[in-house]
């Protein structure tokens, strides 16, 4: 019995980590029903993962297309902005479960036995912003964090993202 409460607290700890967080903001008196078109803008950094960064812009671009966006090539012709933001930090999970164990019927005279687990990952967090090109003050913002998942082939990465960025711009007005 106490392995199957080991085991399930375990495999709770691992699933209840794994679902990505979102959350939206946006400006309430901005009109989005008038913007047609749309420019990412992203400097390459030398030494960050362009692979990664690549992947994210071909997402969002073709989630802006889906939603009947045009890509613009020049920043002054877009109606809206696209930047992004990527953090990846270093997190812990300390979980803790108590049992109780003694002899007798009622457990009389027994001590408490405590199991500690330790869960060790990279979480990471990917904001959004939609910039109104007039003023550069953002319009729209979403923020995904979630555990990050190895991956071991291009392919996985590449769905990986795109199951992340569909979820979050799924909250962008069409």
């Amino acid at each position: 019995m106490k392995h199957i409460i080991i085991l399930l607290s375990a495999l709770v700890l691992f699933v209840g980590c794994s679902t990505l967080k979102i959350s939206r903001d946006y400006d309430d008196t901005f009109d989005f029903s008038k913007q047609k078109s749309f420019v990412i803008k992203h400097e390459d950094k030398v030494g960050k993962d362009t692979l990664l960064y690549d992947r994210i812009i071909d997402s969002l671009e073709s989630n802006l297309q889906a939603k009947g966006y045009k890509k613009s090539s020049k920043e002054e012709e877009a109606d809206l902005i696209f930047v992004f933001h990527i953090d990846i930090q270093q997190k812990n999970d300390i979980q803790t479960s108590y049992q109780m164990m003694g002899f007798g019927m009622y457990r009389y005279g027994g001590a408490a036995v405590s199991t500690t687990n330790t869960h060790s990952y990279e979480e990471g967090t990917l904001i959004i912003d939609a910039l109104n090109p007039k003023n550069k003050k953002i319009v729209w913002r979403v923020t995904g964090i979630q555990e990050i998942k190895d991956k071991k082939t291009p392919q996985k990465r590449k769905e990986y993202i795109d199951s992340a960025i569909t979820k979050m711009m799924s909250t962008f007005p069409k």
